[in-house]
């Protein structure tokens, strides 16, 4: 959609944009075809799509031939969408994401492909990729096979950081843990309206380890944020204080585990395997 009809409709609705809620609408019309193309859609295939504003992004996965089921906080987008999409494979569903996303009930095989709200990244990524809604362990019912999101370029970095460089966190050792994820495109502030003070990027996550039960990842992703609790101290340094009979040097030898390293340095293995190490204490 070009700025100047942007606006336009933006006027016609009522809707003056809020930063605050990240609402920065895209108006680079190459960018939504390298969502879809990286989400290589098949033809009655169901998309989850967070965040769908104006309903750009969720006229191309239609014309992909994708079911969509489309979450949007804001009641005014939501009701518009209904209206533009009337008699199309979409439903739409009004409220918070991060509340709707545990209700959701999708079949065995689906995807998620979205233009996020740049403040619900981690929670929503979070939520598909460990089908757990936190404390009250509410479940989605499957994880995607793959997201395709367009996230802030530092958040992307970060999410794709290798073992070693400072930027990884532990959503990265999640990713990596089910499947990978890398860069699709970069995207600059150009490409939206209002433009954000941010970067952007399209991250594509495909996940491989849809059996992995989420008992399992819970149990890994427990010692995965202990060992990031202090992320400049070295593994064994923080494991010391590891609820366990033996020490943290003791505790990361018997799992191979140098303890010089820091969090940042470990793959996915390695945590799965000290995970594996301290539940078999």
């Amino acid at each position: 959609m070009q700025k100047q009809e942007l606006v336009r409709l933006l006027v016609k609705l009522g809707i003056r944009p809020n930063k605050l809620k990240g609402q920065n609408f895209l108006v680079e019309d190459d960018i939504n075809p390298r969502m879809i193309a990286a989400a290589d859609l098949r033809a009655g295939e169901t998309v989850v799509e967070v965040g769908p504003g104006l309903g750009v992004l969720t006229r191309e996965l239609l014309n992909a031939g994708a079911r969509v089921i489309a979450i949007e906080q804001e009641r005014q987008f939501g009701e518009y969408l209904r209206k533009k999409f009337k008699g199309s494979p979409l439903s739409v569903l009004i409220g918070n994401a991060v509340l709707k996303i545990p209700e959701l009930k999708l079949p065995k095989d689906y995807k998620v492909v979205s233009n996020l709200p740049y403040a619900i990244t981690s929670p929503v990524v979070n939520l598909f990729l460990t089908c757990s809604a936190g404390l009250e362990l509410t479940r989605v019912p499957a994880r995607p096979s793959k997201l395709v999101l367009m996230v802030q370029k530092e958040v992307a970095e970060r999410l794709t950081a290798p073992p070693g460089r400072k930027a990884r966190g532990i959503l990265t050792v999640l990713i990596e843990l089910l499947g990978a994820a890398r860069i699709v495109k970069r995207v600059g502030t150009e490409a939206f309206y209002p433009p954000p003070k941010v970067e952007s990027a399209i991250i594509e996550i495909d996940v491989r380890s849809r059996e992995l039960e989420t008992a399992d990842v819970e149990r890994i992703m427990k010692v995965v944020k202990f060992g990031f609790s202090k992320r400049r101290a070295q593994l064994k340094n923080v494991f010391k204080k590891y609820p366990s009979a033996q020490s943290g040097v003791s505790l990361l030898a018997s799992a191979g585990i140098n303890g010089t390293l820091r969090a940042e340095d470990l793959t996915a293995d390695d945590w799965r395997k000290l995970a594996k190490f301290i539940s078999d204490k």
